[in-house]
């Protein structure tokens, strides 16, 4: 979510900024604005390109003949590309970027980090080239983080009913300070705004098209209830749960599967065709290869987008009816890992069954589900809520029967029905397990209600009401007392900000126990807090930076 605003003008406020130094030696500083933007722009456009240099890309190995012999890792930038500086180092070793605002520099980390993998993701869909460089010619723009300090940047004050500011403050360093004049300095920048600014992290401002884009944080959902949830993930159904509902994602029709199916069978021929006239590269060469790509890159994408459209919908669902949700933690990515090959040690040379085939088509189901990315929306928007998502261990919660709490593998009739074998509790597998989901996240929380049984794994389930302080008779018969249960340079942040968010408290409602939780609070300090008195969320800021 952002708002993109219209940049009417920009002021210059303070002492002259410090652009860097001449070929002669001779510092050079400015009080042009126009001049100023322009300097932050090559600055940030140049510490973009040095962390782009780095990424390494496949160069091709040839031979005499010229064939492509083999494929190495090569960084974006050559060979002999050095290593990436710290922003300090960068600084001490390139004048002229000295006094650019360290949210402005820190800011290319994450943006070149977005725009590569980004682009990657795009190649493998519809082809292209990977990610360049940010050229001069093609636009001029910068990226600075939002800090609320006392002398903050991309601080944005309303001037108007239709009009505001977003300052930009920054430092020259003491060695470079100009005679008569102090070291801090200001960029005071006009907008036109037409609705109010919702609260922001970042401003992204394109100086060729006189622009200005403030990057949004995600606004809390209504919430319609404070239920408590457990879910278990699967592959027959994507969600279960602990209430006996079932969400499945969409899946693509027998004519899409049809399609898909065929589409890559004619890729995989023309590619070898095109390998066997041209090269390995000759793919890209061909016009109907390429034709053969749009299509199934256009299919392909319609079934992403309906899979990612359930996903928002499902997981908007969940985060606005309750207040706390439970989910187990799987390790998608070695779940999904393709088995090791086993040598056959009578047949050197050979290799045993081990079940690739099999596996390759759990590893498809699993996948298909985005098992990752439902955990990754729910929690964002659990957090954006005040809600609060609990990951427990996935051990055994499939093979507990939640009724008596007795664990075996014969529990498990088959892979959609649970039947306990000690009491004869009889159930889907899915439900089960999202109820022991949900009965572990209580237990975890001091919400969990009172049980008849005892778990085997995960520790005492039983939760009985405290003993009182009074004489009970031992097993000797003697009497006894019962124990009761008891920035850098150029930029100096003198003040940390302060979210004033409350942190939600996991608690049924039935139960007037309170919880003791512990928050980080500025750097590193923890406090306690109880049920009556949630806890405060603290953001620190760091008082020095680069």
């Amino acid at each position: 979510m952002s708002q993109k605003v219209r940049i009417d003008g920009v002021k210059h406020a303070g002492a002259s900024v410090f652009l860097g130094v001449d070929h002669c030696g001779n510092p050079c500083w400015t009080r042009n604005p126009e001049r100023v933007m322009m300097w932050l722009c090559d600055g940030w456009r140049a510490r973009f390109n040095q962390r782009r240099e780095q990424r390494p890309h496949n160069v091709p190995v040839k031979d005499e003949a010229g064939g492509i012999v083999d494929w190495i890792k090569e960084p974006l930038g050559g060979p002999d590309v050095a290593g990436l500086l710290p922003d300090k180092e960068a600084r001490l070793r390139c004048s002229w970027m000295a006094a650019v605002p360290s949210p402005i520099l820190a800011s290319t980390n994450k943006v070149e980090s977005s725009e590569w993998f980004a682009g990657l993701k795009r190649k493998k869909t519809i082809g292209g080239r990977i990610p360049g460089f940010k050229s001069r010619h093609r636009g001029l723009g910068f990226v600075c983080w939002r800090n609320a300090s006392r002398s903050g940047n991309a601080i944005f004050h309303k001037t108007g009913r239709k009009s505001g500011v977003v300052v930009i403050t920054g430092m020259n360093p003491t060695r470079w300070r100009r005679p008569g004049e102090k070291l801090h300095w200001r960029i005071v920048i006009h907008v036109r705004v037409s609705q109010p600014i919702r609260p922001y992290t970042s401003v992204h401002v394109d100086w060729t098209h006189r622009t200005l884009v403030f990057v949004n944080m995600p606004l809390p959902l209504p919430r319609t209830g404070n239920g408590e949830v457990g879910i278990d993930r699967g592959c027959v159904h994507t969600l279960a749960s602990s209430d006996g509902i079932f969400m499945d994602m969409p899946k693509p029709s027998k004519a899409e599967l049809k399609r898909l199916k065929y589409l890559q069978r004619r890729m995989a021929r023309q590619d070898r065709i095109n390998g066997a006239r041209g090269g390995r590269t000759a793919k890209f060469t061909s016009k109907r290869h390429q034709r053969t790509l749009i299509e199934f890159n256009i299919l392909q994408g319609r079934i992403i987008r309906r899979r990612n459209d359930w996903i928002e919908k499902t997981t908007t669902t969940l985060a606005k009816a309750n207040i706390l949700i439970a989910m187990e933690d799987l390790d998608v990515q070695a779940m999904t890992r393709r088995p090791k090959p086993k040598p056959d040690p009578a047949k050197p040379g050979q290799y045993l069954h081990n079940g690739a085939k099999a596996k390759a088509g759990l590893n498809r189901s699993i996948l298909s589900n985005n098992w990752s990315r439902l955990m990754k929306r729910l929690k964002d928007k659990m957090d954006a809520n005040g809600g609060k998502l609990v990951i427990v261990p996935a051990a055994y919660t499939s093979q507990t029967c939640h009724k008596c709490g007795h664990v075996a593998k014969e529990n498990r009739d088959s892979q959609a029905v649970f039947k306990c074998v000690e009491c004869g509790y009889k159930a889907n597998a899915d439900v089960n397990a999202a109820k022991n989901i949900l009965g572990r996240t209580l237990r975890k929380t001091g919400g969990a209600p009172p049980r008849t049984w005892r778990s085997r794994i995960g520790g005492p389930m039983k939760r009985q009401p405290p003993r009182r302080r009074s004489e009970v008779l031992s097993e000797s018969g003697r009497r006894r007392e019962s124990p009761g249960f008891s920035r850098g340079e150029d930029v100096k942040c003198t003040s940390q900000t302060t979210w004033s968010t409350p942190r939600p408290t996991c608690m049924r409602r039935s139960s007037t126990r309170p919880i003791t939780t512990r928050t980080p609070i500025g750097c590193g300090a923890r406090s306690t807090a109880t049920a009556s008195s949630p806890s405060r969320r603290r953001a620190c800021w760091p008082t020095r930076g680069i």
